[in-house]
Order: structure tokens, then sequence, then C-alpha cells
């Protein structure tokens, strides 16, 4: 994955990616479009003759990279044949974009995008052509651990050369369901917003192959003469087998499919495995559509008549004022409670409007009641919360994405604690203990707002909630940084520019990798909160050097000079001026070279540490004996009556003894001599 440069034998149009990949940006794909991710052709350098399809997608698409190691594993022959991926400067934006790069050759889609026409198949032939491999696609994901999330007849493709039936289209350039048209989702789905709506489900790939096994069985078409609004109304109040298959005259056994595939209840919707059954002939237990509860009375809102609570939660935004209203004045509850004959609604309300009242702010916030009085009255709706729709994990990408706007960010962090997250999943049919898990994700938010590290903030939010959010920073604007790889070459870039400093970790950085890879990152965020900038500067280095080294990349010489005019500081762990010189110069040898490992290694250098500290110690202990003389003399010294007295009598003694033994000898000589002196 690797960024690709442009290099010699290319034409103006054409930009090098990866390592033998050639794309034209002048030779537009737009059948192979996902959203806001645009195609382009593309071939291998070895081979001009093997075409491939290059899907570019910017930041503000947030591009499922995380996924790709997912998708790899797919053995399915089906799936469009990925070849590579990776981040690479568009020159048509100048900026670095997400790029995917499948195999060509897969045929044109079986509708285009915005139509919802007819194939040419006949009933039969759709069980061979489109229901076997869909199926075996599905369960393919199911198994891997993946969802595709743009399941819809414009990225089928259909091709009668190489003999498969279908090839299922892109579904990593762009977020899950960001690029789904409103009626391939799911009520809940399909209305929220686009980058609402969540990671996706194998659940919610099954609908949408649902309504596209519809779309090419029918023989009418009825829903053109509906726009989406009204198409998810009819949803919500019909259900959508209903409002799907309508007057349609379909064959029984396609119906029974249908049924289950396009089931509202996702926990009863059918699984992969019911798929099988169906094309094994295996007769299934049939699902009773279920039939929403009327009140005896209708509840005016807004001006409108109301006599499903379903309905009336899909409108409560339209205006809050006015729900508040029917709150305060008894209307809503009364109704609810007599005009309803559903004791789990009641339920819900009570609950409701305790939640709505634990928060004293909170409860004068219309938006807030809006909400909550949405959950009571269908559960199965999105969040609706001051002018946004989410799902209980689609706020994430929202949060990325107002980030990357540079928009204001408080809303989520009013979100997150008002615990409006934690109602919305708690309304879900979830397995206690997946449930349990994301509720300690939203914790652990929490706990990122109050927190004073570096490494937290709303910035370690955005990374914890939205999964494929590269590093949002503001000093990495126009780049793709979302590994280790294109962080160090990022890097490299910016300080060729000139105007970077050692101090490269900024909060989104520190937060990117604790989310993203904190076995890298977590030995290293002390010395980053540490307020010491010789420290932070260190770290800075040891943390790059390790990114370079895991990216293997060779050198990075415009980093690596950046390093060198600040380390001055950071050499004074060195005692020995010599020592130091040396290492100094022995670092500025290795940034010439790029080499940011050697330089990590050289500025704390464990042998070197070792002998300066011991030289010092024996330097250190030296000093003190010669100290300790130093105070026994000053102590001395310090008593001027005695200090010269003392020392008087010592001399004294000392010359009298010298004196008395001379003259013991002479006067022995001369006895022995036998000589008299007297």
């Amino acid at each position: 994955m690797a960024k690709s440069n442009a290099s010699g034998n290319l034409s103006q149009n054409q930009i090098h990616f990866g390592n033998n990949l050639i794309i034209s940006t002048n030779k537009r794909l737009p059948l192979f479009d996902n959203g806001g991710a645009l195609a382009y052709e593309a071939h291998s350098s070895v081979s001009k003759q093997k075409k491939l399809i290059a899907i570019v997608s910017g930041v503000e698409n947030f591009p499922r990279w995380m996924s790709v190691p997912g998708y790899k594993k797919l053995n399915d022959v089906s799936f469009m044949n990925l070849v590579d991926s990776g981040s690479v400067l568009w020159p048509l934006d100048n900026v670095e974009k997400f790029v995917v790069v499948y195999t060509g050759g897969v045929g044109k889609p079986l509708v285009e995008e915005g139509g919802f026409g007819r194939t040419s198949w006949r009933h039969p032939e759709i069980v061979t052509l489109f229901i076997e491999p869909m199926a075996s696609m599905l369960k393919d994901m199911r198994d891997k651990g993946i969802s595709h999330g743009s399941i819809r007849p414009s990225n089928i493709f259909c091709s009668d050369k190489d003999g498969r039936p279908i090839v299922l289209g892109d579904c990593l350039s762009v977020q899950a369901h960001s690029s789904q048209p409103a009626l391939f989702l799911p009520a809940n789905k399909a209305m929220a917003d686009p980058m609402g709506r969540g990671f996706g489900t194998i659940s919610d790939d099954i609908y949408a192959f649902g309504v596209s096994l519809f779309l090419f069985l029918r023989r009418h078409d009825e829903l053109s003469a509906f726009d989406d609004e009204e198409i998810l109304r009819r949803k919500v109040e019909f259900g959508s087998y209903s409002t799907l298959i309508g007057k349609e005259r379909l064959p029984v056994s396609f119906l029974e499919l249908l049924k289950g595939v396009l089931y509202d209840d996702e926990t009863q919707r059918w699984s992969v495995d019911d798929i099988f059954s169906w094309l094994d002939g295996v007769s299934l237990t049939s699902l009773t559509l279920p039939r929403k509860k009327k009140a005896n009375r209708p509840l005016v809102f807004n001006g409108k008549k109301y006599f499903f609570a379903e309905m009336l939660a899909i409108d409560l935004h339209h205006n809050p004022g006015d729900l508040s209203t029917l709150m305060d004045n008894g209307v809503l509850d009364r109704w609810v409670r007599k005009a309803l004959d559903d004791s789990a609604l009641v339920e819900r309300y009570e609950k409701a409007l305790e939640h709505a009242s634990s928060f004293d702010d909170a409860s004068q916030n219309n938006d807030y009641l809006v909400f909550h009085m949405g959950i009571a009255l269908n559960p199965v709706l999105p969040v609706r919360y001051k002018g946004m729709c989410f799902t209980y994990d689609g706020m994430g990408a929202l949060l990325a994405k107002a980030a990357y706007e540079g928009k204001d960010t408080d809303v989520f962090k009013e979100i997150l604690n008002l615990n409006i997250l934690d109602y919305a999943l708690v309304a879900e049919n979830m397995a206690q203990a997946m449930m349990l898990t994301i509720l300690k994700q939203y914790d652990a938010c929490r706990s990122a707002l109050i927190g004073k590290k570096a490494e937290q903030g709303i910035e370690r939010c955005i990374y914890t909630l939205c999964l494929d959010a590269p590093c949002l920073s503001p000093k990495l604007r126009g780049y793709f940084v979302y590994d280790s790889q294109s962080t160090v070459l990022t890097f490299e870039s910016l300080c060729k520019k000139g105007g970077q400093i050692s101090l490269m970790m900024d909060k989104h950085l520190l937060a990117f990798f604790s989310v993203r890879a904190s076995n890298l990152i977590d030995s290293f965020l002390p010395d980053f909160n540490s307020g010491e900038k010789d420290r932070q500067i260190s770290s800075n280095l040891h943390f790059m050097a390790m990114l370079q080294r895991r990216a293997k990349v060779e050198a990075l010489p415009a980093v690596a000079d950046v390093f060198v005019g600040s380390l001055s500081g950071v050499y004074k762990i060195y005692k020995n001026t010599k020592t130091r010189k040396r290492i100094e110069d022995d670092v500025r040898a290795a940034a010439k070279d790029g080499d940011l490992v050697a330089m990590s290694a050289l500025i704390d250098d464990p042998d070197a540490l070792s002998m300066d500290d011991n030289g010092f110690d024996i330097a250190m202990g030296e000093y003190k004996l010669l100290q300790r003389e130093y105070d026994q003399y000053n102590q001395k010294l310090a008593n001027k009556k005695t200090y010269g007295m003392t020392n008087g009598h010592d001399v004294a003694a000392t010359v009298s003894w010298l004196v008395s033994t001379v003259i013991t000898v002479i006067v022995m000589l001369a006895f022995v001599s036998g000589n008299r002196i007297f």
C-alpha cells in the first residue's frame, strides 16, 4: 500500500500507483462510480492489455480501508478481484486520496445508476443467474465477518465472456450504506443521514438483496410514482414487503423468499442459511406480517391527524415546540394511555418521561424530548437530535465528517454526555455481550472528554467511534494518513516544504495511534504527557523511528533534518562532553542518511549511557574524596584561635626530638671511638 510517485515514461494524464500500476486520470469509468468515489481506467505497467478499474475516494467519503484485509479473504469468484489499495497524490485536486483497484472485464451493470429497470432474465433463470450466486456471496461475507453495504442492481455487473453469472461491485471506497439509495435500506437505516447509517450488517445486505430481487421480478413500475420520503413512510406504516409488492403478481415461491428477506424485524429476517434452505426446497415457517395498532381516535400534531404511534414518531422533529405543548397539557399522555391499546408502548413512554426528566437542563431541551418520545413511540427508528439523524453506530462517521470539515463538535459531546447513544442502543434487539462491549466504548468516550492527557479529548472519540476515519489532524490536511507508512511519508513531504517542528505528534495523531495501534505508542505516552520539551522531542523521534522501521521506509532525510536541529537539550543526558560530542556527530551522520532508527538508538544508546554513567561515578568518587579532605582542612581553619597553637606545639616537639637524637648519636660515636667531647 505504498504511496506512489510520478515518474518518467508517463503521459501528463497518467500516474503511478503501487509497484506496477498506472492510472489514467482522464479516462473515466462512470458505470463503476460508487457515490462520491469516482472510477478511472487503469492498467498494469507490465501488461497494458490487462484492464483494471481504479476507484478514487477522498477523505470526506471515509473509505473502508479497515475492511481491506477482510475483503481479501473472500473466496467467491463473484466478487470483484481486489488488486491493490492505498493512498496516492491525486493530481486533479492536488490532494491525497484513497484508491481501490479491481480487475476489469466484469461487464456492464444490470441497471444504470438511478434506474430500477428490469432485466431480460426470465423468472426461472433468476435463480441460477442471481439468487444462487448472491446467496454464495452472502455466506462468504458472513463467514469472513464483513458486510457489503452497496448491494443494488446498478452495482451488480454481468459479462457473457467469462461465464460468471454476476459480479458484485465495489464496497470499499465509501462508508457502508452511504451511497445506497434509500429504497434498498430498512426504514431505520434509510431515514438516517447517509453518513450516519452505521457499519452495516449481513442482515442489511440480505434486505438489499431482497429489494434487488424484487426489481428483477416485477412487471410494473408502481414505485416510480413515489419519492423516497413517501416510500419510507409507506415502509413504516405498511411494512417493506407490502410496500414493494403492492399489486404485483409474482410466483408463490418467490413471494415466500421475498417475505423472508424483506422482513422489517431484523431478528426475524431470514438469514443466509434460510436462503439456502429455500434454494434446497425446504419449507420454512411462514412469517406473519405484523399489524400496527391503530388508535381509537387521532392525535393532532403539527396540524395533522395521527392514528399510529409509529407514524407520529417519524414527524416529531418537524415541530418540537408542539410536542412540548402536547406533553405539558397532557394530551399526548392521554392518547398514549387510552387511545392506544399497547401496554409495551405505555411502558416505553413512562421510561422516556423518566429519562427526559433525569437531567435538569435536558428537560428544557425540546430536541432531547423529541429523541426520547421518538424512541418510545417507535423504538426501531434512528436517533434524531438537533438536525441530525443516525443509528446507534452511525454517529462516529458524522462526528468524523464534522471534524474534517472544521465544524463545531460540541453537539456530539452533548450527545455522549446525555447518554443518547446508550438509550438508542438499549432499544436495539442485540445480544447482551455485544451490547455491553459497545456501552463500554461509550463510557470510554465520556472519560476521554474529561481527560487531560494529550491522547484524550474529542479526538479520541472520533477514532473510537469511526473505525475508518484516517488521521484528521489539521497539519495533515490534503493527505490521507491511515497507517505507519502513510504517516512517515507524509511527514517527509511536509518537512521538505519547511516550517515543521520536531514536536510532530499532536492530539489527533496521538489519539489516532492510541486507538488504532496502542501496542506501538503506549510506552511513549508518559513522555508525550510529561510537559518536558526534551522528553517530548526524544519521544517524537523514537516513535517516528519505530514507524519508519515498521513501514520499511529506507530514508527520511527531511524528517531527520528537522530532528537534528532540536536535539541539543536531548544530548545533555550524556555527562561527558567528549561522549556528548561523539554522539552528536554520529546522530548528524545518521540524519544525512535519513535513518531515524539509528538516530533513535544513538540518543539512548544503553552501552554509551552505561560507560558514561560509570565514568561519571568514578569521577564523582574522586571528587567526593578530595571534597572530604578539603572539608577537613576547612573545619580546622574554622577555629582561628587554636589552629596555629596546635600546629606550633606539634612542630616544636618534632624539632626537639630531632635535636636530642642528633646529640645522642654524637655522644655515642665519641664514646665508641674513645674520644671525649668534654
